[in-house]
């Protein structure tokens, strides 16, 4: 069984939004710390078509992540389970598309030359995320790819934020990868960084 904190991660974005988009912030993230935010975007979009079709899972207020896809030239569609992160993503980011999502219901249908999971499916827990990545894999068209970030090994961790425990956990890196392999991606970042990148092959003309 999961930590309660699990159950309160949906409301804990939606309850302090505010909060949340000052300490995200607006600039992607280069420190040290964590993963260079500008360098893994380059990764996940490198040799796609301009214009192509970005889905954002867990986008939160849109901001800086989303807000670079757009700026880049991408039809970017964010869903994200807070009303209040997505109603400043569409004040803020108008030409993107943003829709209020839990991301462990239905996805969008269609195929997408981009799937992000940024800080974001690492909020699941482990039984919800070993059935939400392959229907994320699902919606990767061929040639694009798949990126979210999670924590080295399985387990579950309680972090604090402003006070009140913040919910984490991950799979270990091996279900990952049989994850995204039996989804018929491959593989091309595992976890380093904390952060997993995975792409569908480009069928072969007969």
């Amino acid at each position: 069984m999961s930590h309660p904190a699990a159950d309160r991660v949906v409301d804990l974005y939606q309850d302090r939004a505010d909060a949340w988009i000052r300490d995200r912030g607006d600039v992607l993230f280069r420190g040290e710390g964590g993963p260079d935010e500008a360098s893994w975007l380059r990764r996940l979009v490198e040799g796609l078509p301009q214009g192509a079709a970005i889905l954002d899972v867990g986008c939160g207020s849109g901001w800086p992540m989303g807000a670079a896809l757009i700026e880049r030239g991408f039809d970017l569609l964010g869903l994200d389970s807070s009303p209040a992160l997505i109603a400043h993503a569409r004040k803020t980011l108008p030409s993107g598309t943003w829709r209020t999502v839990d991301m462990r219901g239905e996805l969008p249908t269609g195929a997408f030359h981009g799937v992000l999971a940024w800080h974001s499916l690492f909020h699941l827990n482990p039984e919800d995320q070993r059935r939400l990545l392959p229907k994320l894999a699902d919606r990767v068209t061929p040639g694009g790819r798949l990126m979210f970030t999670a924590g080295p090994a399985h387990g579950e961790t309680i972090g604090d934020w402003r006070g009140e425990p913040l919910y984490h956990a991950s799979l270990d890196p091996q279900t990952y990868c049989d994850l995204l392999t039996d989804a018929g991606l491959i593989v091309e970042a595992d976890g380093e960084d904390g952060v997993w990148l995975a792409r569908r092959a480009i069928l072969s003309a007969k």
